[in-house]
């Protein structure tokens, strides 16, 4: 077992406050209201989707595993729809912001939370592993479901108020 040293303690830190400002910022966002832009509706799953690949990279020739995988974020689609309802927007300064859903909120907090643990804590664990890709797989059906929500409630918002989509 290898002892820490100085650069690994400083990378554990400089990562630690790298998660730590990922987390407080999307909280924050979430909570208070972050501009509106459909682009961030695709680019988020893209990148939750990119990280489920990289870290499945270990299981590549299981074709089970990478079906398990798949069935659990089209699993997560359908709370991530019904709890997307819980969007909501609102107008500031002429700019349309959107608050996400508690719920969903919450549960990518705290996932991304045990991700990051469990991935520092047992780098090379394949059953830790898994639980990593269930959760980030969950979540990203999450995202998506959500995604898909939020959209659709920007549509009505902008034709109740007679706003122009973008």
């Amino acid at each position: 077992m290898a002892g820490l040293n100085l650069s690994n303690t400083f990378l554990g830190i400089a990562l630690l406050l790298i998660f730590s400002r990922i987390l407080y910022r999307r909280l924050k966002q979430g909570i208070n209201g972050r501009q509106y832009k459909t682009a961030r509706l695709f680019i988020t799953p893209t990148i939750y989707f990119l990280l489920l690949v990289f870290f499945m990279v270990a299981f590549i020739g299981n074709i089970d595993y990478i079906i398990i995988v798949i069935l659990l974020c089209v699993v997560g689609i359908i709370p991530g729809f019904i709890y997307g309802e819980r969007v909501t927007f609102f107008d500031r300064n002429g700019q349309i912001f959107y608050k996400r859903s508690p719920y969903i909120l919450t549960f990518w907090a705290a996932g991304f939370m045990v991700r990051i643990l469990l991935e520092f804590i047992f780098p090379s664990n394949l059953e830790i592993q898994f639980i990593v890709d269930t959760l980030l797989a969950v979540t990203l059906g999450l995202i998506v479901g959500e995604s898909i929500k939020t959209y659709r409630k920007y549509r009505e918002y902008t034709m109740e108020n007679n706003l122009t989509i973008n």
